[in-house]
């Protein structure tokens, strides 16, 4: 008896630590305005002058669960480029989602501003994003690595200065041969958000005659050239193993119905940085759950979308944020107007 005990904990373990893996890395840039992002736990590199800073306020996505929480972040067509980490992926699929709202581009050759990295590497660029003028509108387009091998595959479309777009940037890791690795790029305007992968991406899937990155565990932000890079703005980062994590970081713990409505504690609490909340919803409904700071103000949207009868687990983490208490709210309400609200604290120790 002991011995099946000790096993079903084993596999709750693991399935518990295998779904709470699928998010890696979630950025709101919720600092204050004026600060660079070297001072919040970003690595900079490749330059002194124009450091990345973060500016107010946060872009804004319908349905995003990033949208409007924290600030954003700048970046200007030179300077300091900057890495955060991750934990490294090898197989599979990784996604990296986040919005942006272009001001300007140059029409000559374009300039790429975000990428990803190998876990230890500063240099070997790839899944780079690249924009570009067109006839007063962004071209929007993607490369394996550098352009003098990897020619910029660019989407269709022309798309427009000052409108928030949502970007997610798709690697496939393919083990048939060492360079046949997939990128695609899905590009939606609000309020757009499916929540399933798209058959069609708005890029790709395009794959180059050079060598696959053997993992990714990092993401770069970067200010690129004056002569051909972009000024915009940038917000809401995702990083992610499963597509289901571009609407939020819920996990599935039960499909039965549950007797009634539970939200409970936190577990661990005190935590840090990261804690995992269970909810339970005995009817389908829309359920949303925010997490807030001592003054009201809400610092992460946990929660944003309907939901099937059923117990779940939401991973909250908190890296980003300041030692203290904070209040996590559950929402619900369904079709025939029933609704159900519970608020809980939870206590952040660095």
């Amino acid at each position: 008896m002991k011995i099946r005990l000790l096993s079903l904990i084993l596999l709750l373990f693991v399935f518990s630590f295998s779904a709470n893996a699928q998010l890696l890395l979630e950025e709101n840039f919720n600092y204050p305005a004026g600060d660079t992002i070297g001072a919040h736990n970003w690595t900079t590199f490749s330059s002194y002058v124009n450091p990345i800073t973060i500016t107010s306020p946060g872009l804004t996505y319908t349905n995003y669960p990033l949208s409007g929480v924290g600030n954003s972040c700048r970046l200007r067509n030179n300077g300091q480029d900057a890495y955060k980490d991750f934990s490294p992926v090898t197989s599979d699929s990784l996604y990296c989602s986040f919005m942006i709202n272009v001001d300007s581009v140059k029409a000559t050759g374009g300039d790429y501003f975000f990428a990803m990295l190998p876990s230890t590497s500063t240099t070997n660029y790839t899944s780079r994003f690249y924009l570009k003028d067109s006839l007063g509108g962004v071209m929007m387009g993607i490369t394996k690595g550098a352009v003098a091998s990897n020619p910029i595959v660019w989407a269709t479309p022309t798309y427009l200065k000052n409108i928030t777009y949502l970007i997610v940037v798709k690697y496939k890791f393919i083990a048939t041969t060492t360079t046949d690795d997939e990128l695609s790029v899905f590009i939606f305007t609000s309020p757009n958000l499916p929540s399933t992968e798209p058959t069609t991406p708005s890029i790709g899937p395009s794959t180059w005659a050079v060598t696959d990155a053997t993992d990714l565990g990092r993401i770069a932000l970067r200010q690129g050239s004056s002569a051909i890079a972009a000024t915009l703005t940038i917000d809401g980062i995702r990083v992610f193993t499963s597509w289901a994590s571009i609407l939020t970081g819920i996990n599935t713990v039960s499909s039965n119905v549950p007797e009634g409505f539970a939200l409970s504690q936190n577990y661990p609490n005190p935590f840090n940085p990261v804690t995992n909340i269970r909810f339970a919803v005995p009817t389908n409904g829309f359920v949303t759950m925010k997490v807030y700071n001592t003054l009201g103000k809400e610092v992460s949207n946990l929660v944003n979308q309907n939901l099937n009868a059923g117990s779940y687990e939401v991973k909250f983490d908190a890296s980003t944020l300041t030692s203290g208490m904070y209040f996590y709210t559950m929402n619900y309400v369904n079709s025939d107007g029933n609704s159900f609200t519970d608020t809980k604290k939870l206590m952040l120790v660095k």
